[in-house]
This record gives structure tokens, C-alpha cells and sequence, in this order.
């Protein structure tokens, strides 16, 4: 078994409820792994709205979902010798192989001996720019999220799409690019007017509309790709000699995975009982992807939900053991 490097737990997917799970989890000397779709922790509120804030959790009147991410990553930090990370996976299959669980991605097989599944409202993926070449460039010229804006530092740069992820980001990586387009179909954007207006006085901002990116091209001898726009409803085309493009056109959750999995679901959400456990034994669900009577879909519920699953967890890997309860002010003793 040592080999397959099993885990005492999996927890499918890095939002606020994983996180604060993989928390508790450390707590209870769990060793554990976490898995997700995205190529970054804090699933929904990063990926959507990491600017915008948040005021629905306790003790904290305002955070944003970036601000959100790093505190809770700040939070599991004393546990990262037994922790680890993976990203850019989508498990594929949960197979109960009797002893312990395999978790199949497109690219790898994950070994634990109970699972818990943090997904949100399923499988986030950025939505396709639909661009001749996409594929070929993503990760390198081509991005989805803006992690670090500093990394677009002295390069041109160009943002597509019209909502405020897009105004947000442009806002964003304007700071440090040397040239910024921001690029929209339509004339009139969807983002907020106020944003729109910070841009326009931005000397290195040039906004282009009504065009659609349509290819990208690599620019022989140089490091640069070229986009190639054309213009809606006219023949009229632009080429932009560019070091990066960021496409914002949001992100589409996929739960239809979700499905093949052995255990029950109910619409779009995966029922669970008072222990947080699905109709698969040691497979638990929290946040939410889970559902019960009463249940608010809520942030807060979420890491209410954490600890009685991860409690439950315990008992079910160690049942010869007595579960006492645990507090972080007795556990982190200064």
C-alpha cells in the first residue's frame, strides 16, 4: 500500500470550505491531499470575484475573495508537512477498492482511505475565448486569470471581454503593462460604468470595440504572438503584436462528472446525512455541492460543515480511538 502513497484523506476541491477543512483535518493529525480543477486555491470567490467583497462571515465585515484564499492558506499553513496540493485536475472517477479509495483525473490516479468532496457548485472552467489556436498558446501566452499582476510588468497586453472580470483585470494588470487593449464585441460593455470611466483615463489603455478576437499566431523570430481581430459586422481586421493575453469571459461549473460517481445525487447537489457522509461510506460531502433539510447555501454554512465531517472522518479511519473534542485554543499553545 505504501507505494500507491495512500492518504489518510482526499478532499476534492481548494475553495473556502476545502481549505478550512484541510484545516481542521491537520488538526486531527489527518494526512491529507487536495485536489482541483483550477490552477489555484479558493475556488468560486477567487475565481469569480477575487476583488469584490465579501461581507456574509462571521467576525469579518468585509474581505475580498482573494484576501479570503490567502487567510485561509495563512490558516493551513502549520500543517503543510502533511498536506499537499494538486491542481489542474478533474476526478474523473471515485472507485472503492476496499481498503482504501482511487481518484481518477485526466492525468493522475489518487490514492486515500476517505474522501470529501468540497466542489462547490461543481468543476469550475474558464469559459472558452473560441480562438484558432487556443489550445496551443494557453499557459503561456494565453491566460484566464490574472494570479499575479506584476508578472505582466513593461509587456502589451490584451483583455477580452466586456463584463467586470474583464474591467477588473484591465484595471488590474494596467498598472504594470506597457500597453493594455482591452477588447469587446459589442460597443457598450456590461461591466460597471465606473470602471469603464478609471480606464479611459489611463494613457496606456487603448480601448478596441466592436471587435472579436479570432486567432493567434506566433510571430516568427520573436517572442511575441500575434492577434488576429476582426471587426462585428464589417470586413474590417486589426493585427496586435502582443506578449500576453488574458481572456475573461467568466467560468462555466460542470457537475454532470459528478454523476458517474457510485453515490446518490439529488438534482445538482449530492444529499448527505448528520455526519456529512454521501450514501458511499467514507465519502463525505460539504459546502456547496452538499444538501439536507434546512440547508443555506452560504459560505459560513460551509465552514460549519467542515469540522462535523472531518470529526466524522476521524472516527470512521480510527474507530478504536476515543474522539475528544478538539479546540484550537488548547491545540496552538503559545
Amino acid at each position: 500500500m505504501t507505494e500507491k502513497n495512500i492518504k489518510d484523506l482526499t478532499i476534492i476541491g481548494a475553495g473556502p470550505s476545502g481549505l478550512f477543512a484541510a484545516f481542521y483535518a491537520g488538526m486531527r493529525q489527518l494526512s491529507v491531499q487536495i485536489i482541483d480543477s483550477l490552477a489555484q486555491v479558493g475556488g468560486q470567490p477567487h475565481a469569480l470575484y477575487p476583488d469584490k467583497a465579501i461581507f456574509d462571515i462571521g467576525a469579518l465585515p468585509q474581505i475580498t475573495g482573494k484576501e479570503l484564499s490567502q487567510a485561509l492558506m495563512e490558516q493551513v499553513k502549520p500543517f503543510t508537512s502533511t498536506t499537499s496540493f494538486h491542481f489542474n485536475h478533474d476526478i474523473t472517477e471515485i472507485n472503492d477498492e476496499g481498503d482504501y479509495f482511487s481518484l481518477k483525473s485526466q492525468k493522475a490516479c489518487f490514492y486515500s482511505r476517505a474522501v470529501l468532496i468540497a466542489a462547490g457548485g461543481g468543476a469550475f472552467r474558464p469559459r472558452s475565448a473560441n480562438i484558432k489556436n487556443e489550445a496551443e498558446f494557453e499557459g503561456d501566452k494565453l491566460f484566464y486569470t490574472v494570479n499575479h499582476a506584476q508578472d505582466f510588468q513593461g509587456q502589451a497586453v490584451a483583455i477580452l471581454g466586456g463584463g467586470d472580470t474583464a474591467l477588473d483585470n484591465a484595471l488590474l494588470v494596467s498598472q504594470y503593462a506597457k500597453k493594455l487593449y482591452l477588447i469587446h464585441r459589442r460597443n457598450r460593455f456590461r461591466g460597471h460604468e465606473f470602471s469603464q470611466a478609471q480606464l479611459k483615463t489611463k494613457s496606456n489603455v487603448e480601448i478596441i470595440t466592436p471587435y472579436q478576437a479570432k486567432a493567434i499566431h506566433a510571430l516568427e523570430g520573436s517572442q511575441q504572438v500575434e492577434l488576429l481581430l476582426a471587426k462585428s459586422r464589417s470586413q474590417e481586421s486589426r493585427r496586435l503584436q502582443l506578449d500576453s493575453i488574458i481572456s475573461s469571459y467568466g467560468f462555466q461549473a460542470n457537475i454532470s462528472v459528478f454523476k458517474s460517481w457510485p453515490i446518490e445525487s439529488l438534482g445538482q447537489r449530492i444529499p448527505v446525512n448528520e455526519h456529512m457522509q454521501t450514501s458511499l461510506a467514507g465519502v463525505y460531502a460539504i459546502g456547496d455541492i452538499c444538501t439536507y433539510t434546512g440547508k443555506t447555501q452560504l459560505i459560513a454554512s460551509g465552514f460549519g460543515e467542515a469540522p462535523t465531517a472531518i470529526n466524522a472522518i476521524t472516527y470512521y479511519l480510527y474507530p478504536e480511538e476515543k474522539l475528544v473534542p478538539l479546540h484550537s485554543t488548547t491545540y496552538f499553545k503559545k
